[in-house]
């Protein structure tokens, strides 16, 4: 057993400074602020439509509510890491284009302490940027007694990452709460630029970059109430802190002369507060709804609050027909969900629509009380639309999560 762990931890510890790296994003829309934020659903979450505060599962990790930690098998050890890849399509008024990408999403741990309480620990993604866009004006002007072409060229990278460290722990049958000790660091850069067809008019040129590390904390809290024999409901709620971020921060803006200004904390990532419910009928079908409010307009943005508060709805739903039958299909995993929300941020003035359909399915390798998963997804996404000056962004995303679970507590008995 020491070996198995020596090797999980030389693993994980590679996945840790790979994934940190890893960042193959190409959207408009992470222009803006931190750029796309990951809600932190795993491989079951994500399939549900990005269920959170209400997901309680034995075989899944779920660390947007860490009171859900509790219900892993006192026995069980579990690793889950996933991955994707996606095509998008980008289209304005007047024209559009595809790309591709792809991102390891995210790497945990989770193991009980007692049949009361549980760990987990993990690394994954809080916001991805990466852009590269630009466009062209011509317009009539006085300077030049003809027109003056513009040429305006956008550029960004980077991202935030997170790591965690969470417990749980059940102070009384079917109530546990639980709380994850965070540490966001990464490096975010913005670049622009605005030159002109003429030399005798200077060019702009703007850099902003971030770079951030401090610690935030969320806590969480779920109780199961039985309805019927075979029915029962799980309520939950989740609050994460205000951070304050540790920052060194610049913007450099070049024209006839240079500017450099400095913005050393001035960076916040907000609070936020979720609840929801998963109804449970038969030990075969799971549906539940979820809302959560982030407080995006008193985060401090290079000293400004130009940002605004942001709900998010999500609903879904999981069938297994039968965990122990004979024929595989029925003991396979069945899931769809949907989630709407709108962007932080505003684009001229506007807040931008976001909503995901998701579908997927789980693979249980093998039978038995808590067995390895491999669950893959597809996504449908769309953000903003081509009126008003914006871009319609939509994507189809392929998701592949393996959620490993193995009996390393058992005591073994000798004859």
């Amino acid at each position: 057993m020491i070996k198995r762990v020596a090797f999980i931890g030389i693993m994980v510890a590679g996945v840790f400074i790979n994934t940190s790296a890893q960042n193959n994003i190409s959207s408009p829309y992470t222009r803006y602020g931190y750029g796309s934020i990951v809600e932190g659903g795993y491989g079951q979450s994500v399939q549900m439509g990005g269920l959170m505060a209400g997901l309680r599962s034995a075989y899944f990790t779920n660390p947007s509510n860490p009171a859900s930690y509790t219900a892993i098998d006192s026995l069980n050890f579990r690793i889950e890491a996933g991955a994707s890849c996606s095509v998008e399509k980008y289209s304005d008024a007047t024209k559009s284009h595809r790309n591709m990408s792809g991102n390891l999403e995210y790497l945990a741990m989770q193991f009980p302490i007692k049949r009361w309480m549980a760990v987990s620990v993990g690394i994954r993604p809080y916001s991805l940027v990466g852009y590269k866009n630009s466009r062209h004006d011509v317009e009539s002007t006085d300077l030049t007694q003809d027109t003056l072409r513009s040429n305006y060229t956008y550029e960004g990278e980077g991202g935030i990452s997170q790591l965690y460290l969470g417990l749980g722990f059940r102070p009384f049958k079917n109530f546990s709460i639980g709380g994850n000790l965070m540490y966001h660091f990464g490096t975010i850069e913005h670049n622009s630029a605005t030159t002109f067809d003429v030399s005798y008019i200077y060019s702009t040129i703007q850099t902003q970059k971030i770079h951030v590390r401090d610690f935030c904390a969320n806590v969480g809290l779920q109780g199961s109430f039985k309805l019927s024999k075979e029915q029962f409901v799980t309520l939950g709620a989740t609050y994460q802190f205000k951070s304050e971020l540790k920052s060194e921060a610049s913007k450099t803006i070049i024209t006839s002369d240079t500017t450099m200004l400095n913005f050393d904390n001035n960076f916040d990532t907000p609070s936020s507060f979720g609840m929801g419910f998963v109804f449970h009928f038969n030990k075969r079908v799971l549906a539940g709804f979820d809302y959560k409010r982030t407080a995006w307009s008193d985060v401090r943005f290079f000293g400004e609050k130009p940002f605004e508060d942001v709900n998010r709805f999500a609903w879904g739903v999981q069938y297994q027909p039968d965990k122990n039958a004979r024929r595989y299909y029925q003991r396979m995993y069945y899931r769809c969900g949907l989630n709407v929300s709108k962007s932080y941020f505003k684009v001229n003035g506007e807040g931008v629509n976001k909503m995901a359909v998701d579908a997927g399915f789980g693979f249980p390798l093998k039978k038995g009380l808590n067995p390895t998963v491999i669950n893959v997804g597809l996504e449908y996404g769309k953000t903003g639309s081509s009126d008003n000056g914006l871009v319609k962004e939509q994507y189809l995303k392929g998701t592949i999560n393996v959620t490993v679970n193995e009996r390393w507590f058992a005591k073994r008995k000798l004859e």
